[in-house]
């Protein structure tokens, strides 16, 4: 009877280190995907700083071309009456 208690005993313990050791992974990876979404959240945060400067630029162009196209139309109808 002792040597069945004492080998429940030591699978008992086994199996429950096993199962420590199987948490102890899934945590780890768990927190390696964790590590690895912040990281790519904090590249779309970049991204989107790149975007938002980029839509600054695309809206400097747009009122450049504004004034060269309003510059051209004056240019196109010759002299102003006030020069005559």
């Amino acid at each position: 009877m002792f040597f069945v208690t004492v080998k429940l005993t030591q699978q008992t313990q086994i199996c429950t280190q096993a199962q420590h050791d199987h948490a102890g992974n899934a945590m780890a990876i768990a927190d390696a995907e964790i590590a690895r979404f912040r990281a790519i959240l904090q590249q779309i945060d970049e991204l989107e700083v790149e975007f938002d400067k980029v839509r600054h630029i695309r809206d400097i162009v747009k009122g450049f071309r504004a004034r060269v196209e309003g510059l051209e139309r004056r240019v196109d109808r010759g002299p102003s009456r006030k020069a005559r």
